[in-house]
């Protein structure tokens, strides 16, 4: 083989060998490139979720705290029902003790 084949192939070897390495790094640095980004939106999913998350407890603290007004405006109804009830019933009971007493 003559000096000028040799040194065709070993320059053809040599391009070569300087393809891959640049392919590798190009191969490493697209793959750095798509961790950062997976990363990236995995903490912007978590900060959705987590807002989300937020969100629907606060919707569950106002239904809540309104469920808890409904329940106390139903009792204050039916107390002041009661109450009224038994004045109503207690002068009724008066009524009759003072008569029986008069009777008595």
């Amino acid at each position: 083989m003559s000096l000028a084949a040799i040194e065709t192939i070993r320059g053809v070897e040599d391009a070569m060998e300087k393809a891959r390495a640049e392919a590798r790094a190009e191969g490493q640095r697209r793959v750095a490139a798509a961790q950062r980004e997976g990363k990236a939106l995995l903490e912007q999913s978590k900060a959705e979720a987590a807002a989300r998350a937020a969100e629907a407890m606060r919707q569950a603290e106002r239904q809540g705290e309104q469920r808890r007004q409904e329940i106390l405006a139903q009792a204050r109804e039916s107390c002041e029902r009661l109450t009224r009830e038994a004045e109503t019933r207690m002068a009724s009971a008066a009524r009759m003790i003072a008569e029986r007493v008069v009777e008595g």
